[in-house]
């Protein structure tokens, strides 16, 4: 009744003028905040209407009515230009009839009596808002925009009296800090084009503070998800809930970086970002993957990415690298980390490294704890922590390939045995993990040989399983052997990063050290000795002194001169103190014995030799022959070593002689670095890391860009295609950008596989993997430009006919729907059955969401059931596709 008389109440007759009319409304408006006013009181109170219920149909329905006329009637017509939200992007009204509410721009001048009336509006309903009960649910849900509006234009219009604005800004700011989920999407609603400069002014302010409120962060990324297309967004029930991430784009996940890492005009990043830290390592402590692949990318992209916020000693670094670090590799001050802020602290790292591809964060954040990584790994493998050596193996992989240098390789191998620097060590924990303690200081160090030489053994394992899954180079490998062996033998100092990861100094004359090397340079052999034969310089520059000082004391030996002193000091503490006398005598000789076995082992006919390793080569034939010749007084074996040697390098000259007169060792070498390439990122792609994954991608764009010879071009089409595939959506964009540079220099044979791959005539792709070619064909036929030509542009137009016509047989595919459809027929009367007749619908009272839901469902529903034909999706993109041909060919 009261909305069929407000109807006929505000149906302005001929009799009536304007300024009675006006009188009208506003007593109407009035009678009906008296009577919302009363029905929330009641309500309250329990005084009256004892049937009155607002959660009853016929009560909301009440209720709607007169918040609605309140709005339309009342708010609407007092609101300046540019003030509010258009009518239509409003709820429904439940009202009808007509009313005078006027479009933004269309909105006359605002009176005195317009200026009482909202004054009226907002003193009744603000306290029904702020009490939060009665039916202040009801105003929120309903008009919680427009009071917005009303609030802010008393505040902060130039109309109003200033003697008022004081109260009612601060008004203002009690509905915006109510904690509410709908907030930011109705003050983004607000600050359209036709927004006076006034009002957004304050709101704009107000949503830049906007994510340091209670989950701002978590609102902000559920509404930029929620403004994402249709097509690529997750279902409403799966956003609204909080254990499940949003489903975010790349381009989304962008946009949501830049709003939460834009520092307020009100604030430094100094006071900014510690508050806004705490809402991100939450997200980024989740288990639900989604948000900790959100929260990784905003905090190692839009933080610690960016130099003036992100380096070291900057706020950024100082919230998120900085406490990792210091878990991890506690500082001098401190000596003791617990179980769990240690898991915490790997859980951290390994989501900013694994969720999204960044050298060089994963440098930045690895290289400061690289030695405690590898001594955790290590401890947790020999007890039997499983998961965190899984862990910290993957962390040590991702570093390996995306960013890791030889310093880095090196220093590894020269504390493969590191178990922690001299204040603390690793220990059990206290929940069967693994936590940092104290070392004492009257530890007991001896331990028995036979499993020193184990634990030995264990280490050098987990360095080449380590080197093995990082896919090292030719080049690193060799530098690795050429390393060890020079420390080895001609006792060379550490690296001097061991000052700065705080490890103490190498001991030269360490027996274990010596053992670990000697293990080491007998198993790289071993399991590398093709890759270290490729890459000879190194091996050579560290033998070449070795034999010139060791032929030159022989000399003076045979000239009963002194002897020049051992090189190989290193070895006198692996023998009894009895033989002293005797071992610097054999020390020289153990040294060039070591240093020919080496050259020996590397050293093969069938090599392809380097112009440059002859060149080094031919350095020590002298040193060599001296040593073959002198058979009376050396020792045989010696000599023996040495003949064989000059035997293989004969060899080696004469292939090069012959390689060389044949033309072809130039083209070898020159596709040798590109041959390399190619099988790490072949490699690289078939790792389950998605990070590495983008790394082998890259470097095949690289060959790609290059028109490299070792490309195949029909398996690398199909490999590219493969890769639209992949879960992850940096991937797959950078897949689609590689076939569009393939295709330039391959048209036919790439565009071949792609129509194959989207019209899937053998029914085996599914309707994702279709539509994500069909980006790709669409995004190769716009890149192909003017090649767009003949056989290439009839094949894709053809196809694409074929595909967007009714003409389609899918009826491999009708089958999967047709079993789909009866397994959940055949579930939903199971569940009947269960509950004996109509199953009850969850969330029944969110009608209007269930209703939009059900639409959305069955409009999905139509497009995918279409007998034996195409898909209505697969047709439109088909569709899509032919304009840009068509396009592309005439332009």
């Amino acid at each position: 009744m009261l909305v069929r008389l407000s109807s006929e109440s505000f149906s302005e007759p001929s009799s009536d003028g304007p300024e009675q009319f006006e009188d009208r409304r506003q007593a109407i408006i009035k009678k009906a905040l008296g009577l919302l006013s009363a029905l929330h009181k009641d309500y309250c109170q329990g005084l009256r209407y004892p049937d009155y219920r607002p959660t009853t149909s016929r009560a909301q329905k009440l209720t709607d009515a007169l918040l609605d006329l309140i709005v339309i009637e009342g708010i609407y017509p007092c609101l300046e230009t540019g003030v509010g939200v258009p009518m239509e992007r409003r709820l429904k009204p439940v009202l009808k009839g007509d009313f005078v509410a006027r479009p933004l721009g269309q909105r006359r001048e605002v009176q005195l009596h317009d200026q009482q009336l909202m004054r009226a509006i907002i003193d009744c309903l603000y306290p029904i808002l702020m009490s939060r009960e009665g039916l202040a649910s009801n105003v929120e849900a309903r008009m919680l925009v427009d009071m917005i509006a009303a609030v802010g234009q008393a505040a902060f219009s130039p109309a109003f009296p200033n003697d008022k604005r004081e109260r009612y800004l601060e008004m203002f700011e009690g509905i915006l800090n109510r904690p509410s989920s709908d907030a930011l999407p109705m003050l983004t609603s607000l600050l359209h084009p036709s927004c006076p400069d006034w009002l957004r002014s304050p709101l704009s302010s107000r949503l830049s503070l906007f994510p340091l409120r209670p989950n701002g962060v978590r609102h902000i990324l559920n509404f930029i998800a929620g403004s994402t297309s249709a097509d690529e967004q997750q279902p409403a029930d799966v956003q609204d809930d909080r254990s499940s991430g949003p489903s975010m784009t790349l381009d989304a996940l962008a946009r949501a970086t830049k709003l939460l890492t834009s520092v307020p005009s009100t604030m430094t990043a100094e006071t900014y970002f510690p508050a806004l830290a705490p809402q991100l390592l939450d997200l980024l402590d989740d288990r639900n993957i989604d948000n900790k692949r959100i929260a990784s990318y905003i905090i190692g992209n839009g933080i610690l990415g960016k130099r003036k916020i992100g380096s070291p000693s900057t706020v950024g670094w100082k919230l998120f690298a900085e406490p990792l670090l210091k878990t991890i590799n506690p500082p001098v001050d401190q000596s003791e980390v617990g179980e769990k802020p240690l898991r915490l602290a790997l859980d951290r790292l390994s989501a900013l490294l694994q969720l999204h591809p960044n050298p060089g964060l994963t440098k930045r954040l690895v290289v400061p704890v690289l030695l405690p990584l590898w001594g955790l790994k290590c401890y947790a493998i020999n007890h039997s922590r499983a998961n965190w050596a899984d862990q910290i193996h993957r962390i040590l992989v991702v570093y390996m390939k995306l960013s890791a240098t030889e310093t880095q390789l090196l220093l590894l191998s020269d504390n493969l045995v590191w178990d922690g620097p001299s204040r603390w060590t690793f220990m059990p924990g206290e929940d069967g993990g693994v936590e940092i303690r104290q070392r004492e200081t009257d530890m007991n160090h001896a331990e028995e040989l036979d499993k020193l030489i184990e634990r030995i053994d264990l280490r050098v394992d987990h360095y080449l399983r380590l080197l093995q899954a990082a896919a090292m180079t030719d080049e690193q490998l060799s530098a690795v052997f050429t390393h060890v062996c020079k420390r080895w033998l001609n006792n060379s100092p550490a690296p001097s990063e061991h000052d700065l990861m705080d490890v103490g100094e190498s001991d030269s004359s360490d027996p274990m050290q010596l053992l670990v090397d000697a293990k080491l340079v007998k198993r790289l052999l071993e399991e590398y000795k093709d890759q270290i034969s490729s890459s000879l310089d190194g091996v050579i520059r560290l033998v070449e002194p070795i034999l010139a000082d060791y032929v030159a004391g022989h000399k003076q030996k045979t000239d009963k001169a002194t002897t020049t002193s051992s090189l190989h000091h290193r070895l006198r503490n692996l023998v009894d103190d009895d033989n002293k006398g005797s071992e610097e005598e054999e020390h020289s000789s153990e040294t060039i014995s070591t240093a020919l076995s080496l050259l020996s082992a590397i050293l093969t006919p069938n090599d392809n030799p380097k112009e440059t390793d002859d060149a080094l080569l031919q350095t020590i034939q002298d040193s060599l022959k001296y040593i073959a010749q002198a058979t009376s007084s050396l020792d045989s074996p010696i000599t023996t070593s040495a003949s064989n040697i000059l035997i293989l390098l004969q060899l080696r000259f004469d292939v090069s002689e012959h390689l060389r007169s044949t033309s072809t060792s130039k083209a070898i070498d020159t596709h040798a670095g590109d041959r390399q390439k190619h099988r790490i990122a072949l490699t690289y792609l078939s790792d389950e890391l998605a990070p590495i994954r983008a790394q082998g991608l890259s470097t095949l764009i690289t060959l790609i860009s290059k028109s490299s010879p070792v490309l195949n071009i029909p398996s690398t089409s199909i490999l590219l295609t493969s890769l639209l595939q992949d879960h992850e959506e940096y991937i797959y964009l950078s897949a689609i950008q590689a076939i569009g540079i393939l295709a330039s220099s391959h048209p036919k044979t790439v565009v071949q596989e792609l129509v194959e791959q989207y019209s899937d005539p053998r029914e085996e792709s599914s309707l994702d993997v279709r539509l994500r070619v069909g980006e790709a064909l669409n995004k190769t036929v716009e890149h192909l430009d003017q090649l767009f030509v003949a056989s290439v542009a009839t094949t894709v137009s053809e196809n694409m006919i074929a595909v967007a016509s009714r003409r389609g047989d899918r009826s491999k595919t009708l089958q999967k729907r047709e079993r789909a459809t009866r397994r959940v027929e055949k579930a939903r009367k199971e569940a009947e059955e269960a509950w004996d007749g109509e199953i009850p619908e969850e969330n029944a009272d969110n009608d209007e969401h269930g209703a939009i839901n059900e639409h959305i469902a069955k409009v999905v529903e139509g497009w995918a059931d279409t007998g034996r034909e195409e898909d209505i999706r697969i047709r439109t993109s088909a569709l899509s596709i032919l304009g840009t041909a068509i396009q592309t060919n005439i332009a």
